[in-house]
This record gives structure tokens, sequence and C-alpha cells, in this order.
């Protein structure tokens, strides 16, 4: 049979408090408080600083956040705003990198899907006071959102120039021959800050190389059918689309199963490059990665050089490298 702990006859289940610590290590509650919060200066042998910590840890005790908060004069989270829950291959990787690191230091992440009203976001901050907001890729939020508190914000976007996916994709397909190329543009305003750049890189790439502007269709990733249809009208263009450069992974597989429908053969009929390369795609998709380990590295140091009170660190532009399978 078992109950809920009672720290010297507490009532069932309250919460175990600093003051439980005190009485059950046989020392003041000021001393637990000092141990258990790490302040320096204070004159505390390592015997009663073990004594204190495995007393906290036997009794379940866990430090009370917002008096903790007031103690230190900052907070232990990092709230992450993302604009959806399914974020992606590389930010899901990203944030569980982060989390990772945060955990090491005594932080915890909070991830919380982001809305434009403004409502919400000052209705959170009257729950959760974060030292540090990561807006995520897909998010432009400016500074005065936070209204003059001591919050401090890492911006993903605008750090990695998504351009270079566009200009990319269309230097590898120019180079492979092609000069009429398609662009697939995802049907999703969630996603709309990076996809304007990735296409407006195609797009300048192919300024650059003298050939005709990339011919546009938008695919939902919802909807198997609209890539057959890009496809279909790619075909009726005076001068029929050969490459095509799709904004990620997931449109450029929906593409290369469209082709098969029609019955063709991706990087036979028709080249098809991506972004990402997620999982799924690793198999056959020609497509561009965004490398792991300097774009979930910088967020990790970005976050960490803002809890530490130092300048965030520049990004690597060298963040993609070409993949090169069947598909193109």
């Amino acid at each position: 049979m078992t109950t809920d702990h009672q720290p010297d006859g507490g009532r069932p289940g309250r919460r175990v408090t600093s003051a439980d610590v005190a009485r059950a290590s046989g020392v003041s509650r000021a001393t637990v408080s000092y141990v258990l919060n790490d302040v320096p200066g204070k004159s505390i042998s390592e015997e009663t600083r073990r004594v204190v910590r495995e007393t906290a840890d036997r009794l379940g005790h866990v430090p009370f956040g917002p008096a903790r908060s007031l103690r230190l004069g900052r907070s232990n989270i990092v709230l992450a705003l993302v604009r959806d829950y399914a974020i992606g291959f590389i930010a899901d990787r990203a944030l569980a990198a982060l989390d990772a690191a945060l955990a090491e230091r005594g932080s915890v992440l909070l991830v919380h899907r982001f809305s434009d009203q403004p409502r919400p976001m000052r209705e959170l901050w009257g729950l959760v006071s974060p030292s540090v907001v990561v807006s995520m890729a897909g998010l432009k939020i400016a500074e005065e959102t936070f209204g003059g508190t001591t919050t401090k914000l890492v911006g993903v976007q605008g750090h990695f120039r998504q351009t270079l996916a566009g200009q990319r994709q269309v230097e590898y397909l120019h180079g492979r021959g092609h000069r009429q190329i398609g662009y697939a543009y995802p049907k999703d305003e969630r996603v709309a800050l990076i996809a304007k750049e990735r296409l407006a890189g195609a797009e300048e790439q192919a300024r650059t190389m003298g050939i005709a502007q990339p011919a546009i269709q938008t695919i939902d990733v919802r909807d198997p059918d609209s890539a057959v249809g890009a496809l279909e009208a790619w075909a009726r263009l005076p001068e029929p689309v050969t490459a095509i450069a799709a904004h990620n992974d997931e449109i450029a597989l929906l593409l290369v199963d469209g082709l098969r429908k029609l019955g063709m053969e991706a990087g036979r009929d028709m080249a098809v490059i991506g972004v990402d390369n997620i999982p799924l795609a690793r198999t056959f998709l020609t497509t561009l990665e965004i490398v792991e380990s300097i774009y979930t590295g910088w967020i990790v140091e970005a976050v960490l050089a803002a809890l530490d009170d130092r300048p965030v660190p520049e990004s690597d532009p060298e963040f993609l490298r070409l993949i090169i399978r069947d598909t193109a």
C-alpha cells in the first residue's frame, strides 16, 4: 500500500518546502536556500551541502519557480516560439539539442505555439517570465514585443540566409543543362517567411544565369493531387519545364510520386531537387542538406550566450550541403 508523502505530519499531497528540508536536515532554512540555489560566498561545508541536497532529493523537493526567479532576479526558463507543433525535421532536432544543453545547466525549455495576435503573447507573459525567447525559423518577432522586460530575444529567422537554398538549387540544375526550371512553392502560410526567401534566391540565381525566371506552381502537402496538377501545368507551358526546385523535401517527394502516377520517372524525365535531407529522402532524392551540426549548434550557442550576457555569435553561411542522388 502506498501513501502520499507527508513531511513531518503535513497534510497529504502538500508540496515539500525548504522548511521541510531544513527540519529533516537539521539546518536552518537560510542554509537550505543557500545550498539549493548555489548562492556564492557562503561558508557551508561540503558535508552540509551533501546532506541538504540528499535530503531534498529524498523528500522530493522541487524549487518554486516564481520565488526562485525573484531571488535570482531572472528565471531559468527559455521559451521557444514556433509557428506550429509540426515544425519540421531540422527544427525539431534543434529544439532537442537545445533542451539537452539547457538541462545540463539547470534551465528549462518551454515550447509554445505562437499566434500572430498580440493578446495571446501578452497573456503568456503574465504566466511565464522567460530569461530568453527563441523565435524559430519562420517567425519574425520584434524586440518591442516584450514591452521593456529583461527578456532577451534570439531570432533564428534572418541569421541563416534561406535565399542560398534557392540560389544553389538553380545553380545546380543549370549546371546539369536545364534552362526551363519550375519552382514548387508551398501552400502554407506558416512557412511563408522562409518560402519567400528561398523563392527569391531561385529567381535571383536565374537572373544571374541569364535564363527564364522559374515557373512557379503552388503545392499543398495535404493534397497529393496538387503535385500532379502542377506537373501537368509545367508540361503545358510553351517551353516545358525540365527540372524542378522544390521548397523542401516533402514537396519534392510529392512531385516524385506525382511523376510516377503520370508514368514518368524523376531523374530521367524530370529533374527534382529538394531542401532539408529528411530521413525519408535519403535513399534517392537529390537535395540540399541543412547541416544539423551547424544549424543546431548555432541555436544552442546563441541561447547560451544570451543567458550568459555574451554577444550572440555570427551564424555560419555554409549551412547547406549538396547531396546528389537519383532525382537530379
